[in-house]
């Protein structure tokens, strides 16, 4: 009964955050996880981890991974920058477009340079389009590549080179 009241609630309280209306936070960024993930501590001290929505950075064992990090580590480690939340994704990481102090885009920053994709599967600003184009056409980051792999792609086939050597 408790779990079924737990669950309700914190469907509620999850679904309280839309898009429309994003949830804006402060917050102080204390790790940098991957070229679009990190984690960074509320004004309450929570520590909480942030996913940057709208966008697919190269995964840390693929080209430009590291480049990727170190890029979003470059923009906002050890910063304040304020969360637009718009939503949690299976993993409960906050889903945000994130500002630093000067009112700039990191997620569209993390595009425009060409170390992240537009996530086109959960996209809803053309901005990010228009970034990866101008990104793509200057051969910026990841896209010196003649062939990068999107990251959905390179996790899922590195999932089947495990399952043929699973035994």
């Amino acid at each position: 009964m408790w779990k079924k009241i737990f669950f309700i609630l914190f469907f509620c309280a999850i679904s309280s955050v839309s898009a429309k209306n994003p949830r804006i936070l402060p917050c102080y960024v204390v790790k940098i996880s991957d070229g679009d993930t990190f984690t960074c501590s509320l004004r309450n001290n929570k520590k909480v981890k942030v996913r940057l929505q709208e966008i697919d950075a190269p995964e840390k064992g693929q080209p430009f991974g590291k480049k990727a990090q170190h890029y979003l580590t470059k923009l906002i480690y050890k910063k304040n920058v304020k969360l637009h939340v718009s939503s949690y994704d299976r993993y409960q990481r906050m889903l945000a477009t994130v500002y630093n102090s000067q009112g700039k885009n990191i997620n569209l920053a993390m595009v425009n340079a060409g170390f992240a994709w537009a996530y086109q599967q959960y996209l809803k600003d053309p901005q990010y389009l228009q970034a990866q184009k101008y990104a793509q056409r200057k051969r910026l980051g990841l896209w010196q590549d003649p062939h990068p792999v999107y990251p959905h792609q390179w996790r899922k086939q590195k999932k089947q080179k495990i399952k043929k050597y699973d035994f």
